[in-house]
């Protein structure tokens, strides 16, 4: 304890010694990248801005001692500063016999004062520069912090870019940020950086006399806590999810307002009032935020901003031309699951680099609905296509009931009279219950019927499969459809293309002329082949389609086919994949081929590079298609333009 009486007394001398010794804030700094989005300057004498900065009122946090009240913080001579003082308060909200902290005081001790951006202010991402002086002295609590909204603390998320207090007997600085754990309701998961003030003082004895600069640089990936330049604490955003909210959010990926307040006593220490008031000053707060420049290519596999600067949230997509515009459908991901919780984003661009959040165009229903849709349910590679004869946008999805893994294998299907939605669902079923499929002989069929499997997970012999022993299985229930796209010919004619018959064979199944269900003519392609991931264009009167092979979330070598009729018979040509992880077809899995519109033959390979341990962070390939003696084949691009 001598030890730290004689860092307190530093420090009060220092900052008795200080408060004459005011230093000019400096105009804002130009950080190359980033501009300034607001600012408070402090550059006026009187009560702070109401326009930015709100009060907090009652006893503070964890401390029966301290009531917070407004006059405690003003703007003068160029800061904002914020008083402790002996003050004596009575709680008017006092109740002898109750329970709650809040109300069973009937009085506090100390006032001082914490204002907050809340509802004013609030922010996604950015870099945050607070250059403040802070009191050091015993019994002083300072600090500088963000919460989110959405949520209920912890699981609305907090950063304490700087937080002084006493932790085992000896004051420290701290850097961290907390969230809701999974495992403990309400229980708050800290990462936490705690420096000992002694640090600081052997560094410069004068440390208390000046301010200070802290700094929090924030992004999609990391929050990085700065003090005086040097790095605090990194904190990676995959390891920030909440258990307990029920919603599974990361709260960093939301926005947070921003709290200065000064505490007192309670985890400060014992107040020393021969030091009082306690001044906390701050010369400025500013928020900067990367700038906009609108996408002029096209960067696989790097992190990919809509025009709100946050990572599209559209996977396993595909794309639709209207009227000038492209849309893009996709799943939307959730940092620790795949299944739905929101359910189908699309976005909006008119050039395919920058792209518009347009919001949710299909939406899950609440737990607890019973319905197919239900939330936490499965909603995999939405496509979108316009029927021209209807005026509809009608969607398809592969759909997994809820909690059921994926024995349901059903597609969904939903309308709307807008590219945006809402979209209304339909209904959802398997394929072409009682249909056999055109290309299979008389014999073929009764063949097939011979086979008399159930065990789906019994080891079948391939060729069994290829004769049909799955199809034939599943003749009345109707034929499994899991990944899937949809393709509409040059005759305006739409298809289905989908994984079937246990993930071994693809179907492809012509829809109605209103494109809202299949028509009762498919056919099997490629069987026994093993595909999923089906992407389908054609040029020059030959159908292409890529597919991948079944190896779950890890990448493997695609598969490229070609047909003169959708219907088949198609042919595997190979790998179309070229250079270095080709193997690998880039660590990604095909989604979609989009036409670009206005360019003839000219095509883009659309693919979702997985990350199933934190499924948001799931990057998008897109590649053009080139072609060599007539045949399409990929190559990697860190960069590419379009033609």
């Amino acid at each position: 304890m001598l030890i730290n009486n004689v860092i307190y007394n530093l420090a009060v001398f220092f900052a008795v010694m200080s408060s004459s010794c005011s230093l000019p804030s400096q105009p804002p700094t130009e950080y190359e990248g980033w501009e300034l989005v607001w600012s408070d300057e402090f550059n006026h004498n009187g009560p702070v801005d109401s326009s930015s900065w709100s009060f907090e009122h009652g006893f503070v946090r964890n401390s029966e001692l301290q009531w917070y009240q407004d006059k405690n913080a003003y703007c003068k001579d160029g800061l904002l500063v914020i008083e402790g003082r002996k003050e004596k308060v009575k709680n008017p909200n006092y109740k002898p016999d109750s329970k709650s902290w809040k109300e069973n005081r009937e009085y506090a001790e100390y006032t001082s004062s914490c204002i907050k951006t809340k509802g004013k202010r609030e922010f996604l991402y950015g870099r945050f520069e607070i250059r403040a002086r802070i009191p050091a002295s015993s019994g002083s609590w300072p600090a500088i912090w963000t919460l989110g909204n959405a949520q209920k603390w912890p699981s609305c998320g907090e950063v304490d870019i700087m937080e002084y207090y006493i932790k085992g007997g000896e004051p420290h600085i701290l850097a961290n940020a907390a969230w809701g754990d999974k495992k403990k309701k309400h229980a708050p998961k800290w990462d936490s950086n705690k420096i000992p003030y002694s640090t600081f003082l052997k560094k410069d004895p004068e440390w208390a006399n000046k301010f200070h600069v802290w700094r929090m640089d924030w992004d999609q990936e990391f929050i990085r806590i700065y003090l005086d330049g040097e790095l605090m604490n990194e904190v990676p955003l995959t390891a920030t999810v909440n258990g307990a909210s029920g919603d599974f959010i990361n709260p960093f990926k939301h926005p947070h307002y921003i709290l200065l307040n000064l505490a007192m006593g309670a985890n400060g220490g014992e107040v020393d009032e021969n030091v009082l008031p306690l001044k906390y000053e701050v010369d400025y707060v500013r928020v900067y935020q990367k700038k906009k420049e609108p996408y002029q290519a096209f960067y696989p596999g790097q992190i990919w901003e809509d025009t709100d600067g946050v990572h599209i949230n559209a996977h396993g997509g595909g794309i639709l031309y209207h009227d000038g515009k492209y849309y893009w459908y996709g799943e939307h991901k959730s940092e620790h699951t795949s299944s739905a919780l929101v359910g189908v984003r699309v976005y909006s661009s008119t050039d395919l680099y920058n792209w518009k959040n347009e919001g949710v165009a299909l939406s899950v229903m609440p737990d607890g609905s019973k319905h197919v849709l239900e939330k936490e349910c499965i909603i995999e590679r939405p496509k979108v296509i316009y029927n021209e004869r209807t005026g509809k946008f009608v969607m398809w999805f592969h759909l997994e009931h809820k909690g059921k893994g994926y024995s349901a294998a059903e597609y969904g299907v939903a309308v709307s009279d807008n590219p945006v939605g809402p979209f209304e669902f339909l209904y959802s079923s398997r394929s072409c219950k009682g249909v056999w499929p055109i290309n299979m002989t008389e014999d073929e069929i009764r063949k097939a019927q011979q086979f008399g499997y159930t065990d789906r997970k019994k080891k079948i012999p391939r060729q069994d499969v290829v004769d049909g022993c799955w199809l034939a299985r599943d003749i009345q229930t109707g034929q499994m459809s899991r990944d899937m796209t949809l393709f509409v010919d040059d005759n305006g004619k739409a298809y289905h293309i989908f994984s079937s018959e246990e993930n071994q064979t693809l179907h492809v199944a012509e829809l109605t002329d209103d494109y809202l269900y299949h028509s009762g003519k498919y056919a099997r392609i490629l069987p026994g082949g093993h595909n999923e991931a089906p992407a389908i264009f054609k040029k020059d009167g030959t159908y292409w389609m890529i597919t991948s092979g079944c190896t779950g979330w890890a990448p493997n070598a695609a598969r490229l086919s070609k047909a003169q009729n959708i219907f088949g018979p198609w042919t595997t040509v190979g790998n179309p994949c070229k250079g270095d992880n080709a193997n690998k077809t880039f660590f990604s899995q095909s989604t979609y081929i989009l036409p670009v519109h206005g360019k003839g033959n000219t095509w883009i390979f659309l693919a979702d590079r997985w990350t199933p341990d934190n499924p948001i962070n799931a990057r998008y390939i897109w590649l053009p298609v080139e072609f060599d003696c007539g045949v399409p084949f990929l190559k990697w691009k860190d960069e590419w333009k379009l033609k």
